[in-house]
């Protein structure tokens, strides 16, 4: 299972990006990138109408994990198609006042949520076993409306959790407009930078949090969300959750600074190639 899912995840980054770097108009690129997604969930789907978990600790791996980190995206396009087809047209105030309306319903979400999400906010993990199994019970006595339930291949509490990481993206989404907004920068006209970043997002996180832990940007008084934000404006990119990718790299068994190593690495080589021309 292990193996497959992320093959999937794989294809299913390396696809978004190119649509994403191909694509300037974001009501085009949340279709295009939606279609995506859904094809690699109903792969996922045929594969686990066939598979049988091993244990408990692989189940809750699918449901906390796997399943959510694709879902996540199929959720996060269709509320970028949807904000983008009702974007109202006029001053920029307007505009602005839309956005901050769908961050409230975003977090009243997280509120009728909370549980789930203090859950997965903290990142516990003592008690999966209650959470993310197919017998689970949702953390909410609101009824659970998903747009896939189906008790072979989906849980309740993942379903959720899986809202609550798409619309955690699409904050950050929004938050990165309003920057345009006040920059007078218009991503519907195209005008957005012309410097993408074409590393991984894992590798721009690596690098904001050197850059933080060195006291780089104004002599280490900004924080690492906001080192973030400048990263995401200027190379026209969304990170995601970066908390939760640093966590990861924290816990790498092997090496923990791929990117800077490599970078240091591509310098000394450069520098190099260059004292042998002299």
């Amino acid at each position: 299972m292990k193996v497959f899912i992320e093959g999937l995840l794989d294809e299913m980054g390396q696809s978004l990006d190119l649509i994403s770097n191909e694509t300037v108009n974001e009501l085009q690129k949340a279709e295009r990138c939606g279609k995506q997604v859904n094809t690699i969930l109903l792969q996922l789907r045929g594969f686990m109408e066939e598979y049988r978990f091993g244990d408990q600790k692989e189940e809750i791996q699918f449901f906390k994990y796997y399943k959510p980190l694709i879902l996540k995206e199929l959720i996060f396009y269709a509320e970028l198609a949807y904000i983008e087809s009702k974007m109202p047209i006029g001053e920029k105030e307007k505009v602005k006042s839309y956005f901050h309306h769908i961050i409230d319903q975003y977090q009243d979400f997280f509120g009728r949520n909370h549980q789930l999400y203090i859950y997965y906010q903290l990142d516990r993990d003592d008690l999966d076993n209650l959470f993310f199994l197919k017998e689970s019970k949702p953390l909410s006595v609101i009824p659970d409306y998903s747009i896939d339930y189906d008790p072979s291949f989906s849980s309740p509490n993942s379903n959720k959790l899986a809202r609550i990481m798409a619309f955690e993206k699409m904050i950050d989404y929004i938050r990165r407009r309003l920057n345009q907004l006040e920059l007078g920068m218009d991503s519907k006209s195209g005008n957005t930078t012309k410097h993408k970043w074409t590393d991984s997002k894992s590798a721009l996180i690596e690098l904001v949090y050197a850059l933080h832990s060195r006291g780089a940007v104004n002599h280490g008084k900004s924080d690492v969300k906001m080192i973030i934000q400048i990263m995401e404006s200027l190379f026209d990119v969304q990170v995601g959750n970066f908390y939760r990718t640093f966590q990861s790299m924290r816990i790498r068994k092997k090496n923990r600074t791929i990117f800077l190593d490599s970078l240091k690495d591509s310098l000394e080589k450069r520098m190099d190639e260059t004292d042998m021309r002299i």
